[in-house]
This record gives C-alpha cells, sequence and structure tokens, in this order.
C-alpha cells in the first residue's frame, strides 16, 4: 500500500487536519526506516509543519506511535469481521477459515501497521500498562474477534474442550506466522496474488481444524 501524507499547503497559516498527516508520516517512517527513523521533528517535515506543531497532538515518539497502532487494530478489527459476514455462513469453521484471511490480508494491505501493533520496540505497546486505555480497548477489541469464535465452538461442541485463550493462541500463531512469512519473505511471491492468499489460509486454518475439532 503506498502512504500519502497530506502536507499544509504553503499559502496557509495551519494544516488544517494535522493529527491524520501525522499518522500517516509515521507510518510511512516505520515503512522505510523502523522505529528507529521515526520522529516527531521527520513527520513534522513530511507533514511540512514546524518542528513543534506535532507536539500540540502527541507529547512523544511513543504517544505518535501509540495512535499508529490504535489506527491498525481498528482496521483490523474491520478486515476480519468484514470477511466473517462475507462468507455468509454459520458454520464455525468457515467463519474462522474468513478470520484468518482477513487477518492475512491485513498484514499484506497495511505492513506498517501490522508491524507496529505487534511490535515491542516502543514503551506504549498495548500489552504494556502504561499504553493508552483506547489502545489497549482497541487491541482487546481485534483479539475479542478470534476469541469470540473460538467460545462459541467450545459452547457448541463444534471445539475441544480447553482453555479458550490458549485455543486462540493455537490460532493466531498459525495466521500471524503467515502474514509475518508473506510481507518479510514474500513466499511464493504471495504479496501480489490475493486469491493465493486466501487458497493457502484457508488451507492453513483447515490444518488447525484438524487439531481442534471436538
Amino acid at each position: 500500500m503506498t502512504i500519502r501524507v497530506a502536507r499544509k499547503r504553503a499559502d496557509t497559516y495551519q494544516h488544517g487536519d494535522l493529527r491524520p498527516a501525522l499518522i500517516q508520516a509515521g507510518l510511512k517512517l516505520l515503512g522505510e526506516e523502523g522505529v528507529q527513523g521515526l520522529s516527531l521533528r521527520a513527520a513534522a517535515q513530511l507533514a511540512g509543519v514546524s518542528h513543534a506543531a506535532p507536539y500540540r497532538h502527541f507529547r512523544d515518539k511513543s504517544a505518535l506511535v501509540a495512535a499508529i497502532a490504535e489506527e491498525g487494530f481498528h482496521l483490523l478489527s474491520e478486515r476480519m469481521r468484514s470477511e466473517i459476514a462475507a462468507c455468509g455462513s454459520t458454520d464455525i469453521w468457515a467463519r474462522l477459515r474468513a478470520c484468518g484471511v482477513g487477518y492475512v490480508s491485513f498484514a499484506i494491505e497495511h505492513p506498517a501497521h501490522f508491524k507496529t501493533i505487534f511490535g515491542a520496540g516502543h514503551a506504549d505497546a498495548p500489552s504494556n500498562a502504561s499504553a493508552p486505555g483506547s489502545l489497549r480497548a482497541a487491541g482487546e477489541d481485534a483479539y475479542g474477534v478470534l476469541r469470540e469464535l473460538i467460545a462459541e465452538g467450545v459452547r457448541r461442541s463444534k471445539i475441544r474442550n480447553g482453555d479458550v485463550d490458549e485455543l486462540c493462541l493455537s490460532a493466531w500463531a498459525l495466521v500471524h506466522g503467515l502474514g509475518m512469512l508473506i510481507i518479510d519473505v514474500n513466499v511464493a511471491g504471495l504479496r501480489d496474488k490475493p486469491a493465493a492468499v486466501r487458497e493457502t489460509t484457508e488451507t492453513l486454518v483447515r490444518f488447525l481444524e484438524g487439531g481442534l475439532r471436538k
């Protein structure tokens, strides 16, 4: 995905939509240079504003990264829910396959978001107690999409009994690993093959089904 940063027009005093522009600038920097290449000064330069302007919205670099991660979690939740709704099935395994497709597709479509929301290189990672409440809530909502499916499968005796969060970890690890392989290694050139991504992800979840089915 090409990341475009809205710059302040030269004939205006203020940017007009600075916070979203800084988030896009941060994403661009993260995607190109990683966490080490991100700074509020660099984001400000990309957005065409003064070095002091970002501090009206973000106290420091970690606050900007947290905002990027929060946006990423919302996009991830929407992508998974959209795939689940589109599959049009009440079958738990069809919906789990759709959830997996949504997860991996999000990773490919938003690699900078994906790496940021699961990165450990910032103080406000969602697993940290110091993270903003809105970031933790966004992360819990994304995780809840999978957890609700697994919990339903256990209740309906479609998935074997066990700790729901441990079962979720098995499912999460599989699709997360596939997503990382595609965006980092581009195995079999899958980044540009959405139909193959879907088929590969569904096959992976079918392997999972063999271990979790009751």
